[in-house]
């Protein structure tokens, strides 16, 4: 189960579409990103990706490797944001580790830069 949720919600963020990824948080959920404080709630999360999604910031996201098991993942991928105005493309290697609820949603996603 956590495998198709893990797949979803990595689709989702490499297509773009923040508010798909976004509904694959649990309710309680904890999302924290790299030197930044942690996002309470789903309902908090969401409202974060339409942030940024609402910013029209051009993104990538590509997927390098994933390690699963039991209710527990890893998730090593590369981010990038486009400079704009013929900038050159800013990209950094992140990892996340993931953990899941008994419904196979995703309860904790904390990320970590290198």
């Amino acid at each position: 189960m956590i495998r198709r949720t893990l797949a979803a919600v990595l689709d989702a963020f490499a297509r773009g579409e923040l508010s798909d990824a976004a509904a694959y948080f649990s309710e309680g959920a904890t999302y924290a990103e790299a030197r930044k404080d942690a996002i309470r709630g789903r309902t908090a999360i969401a409202a974060e990706f339409a942030r940024f999604a609402g910013a029209g910031v051009p993104f990538r996201f590509a997927l390098d490797d994933v390690i699963a098991e039991g209710d527990r993942a890893c998730v090593v991928y590369r981010f990038a944001v486009g400079g704009g105005d013929g900038e050159p493309w800013r990209e950094r290697a992140g990892c996340a580790t993931v953990r899941f609820d008994e419904r196979g949603q995703i309860e904790e996603w904390r990320e970590y830069e290198g």
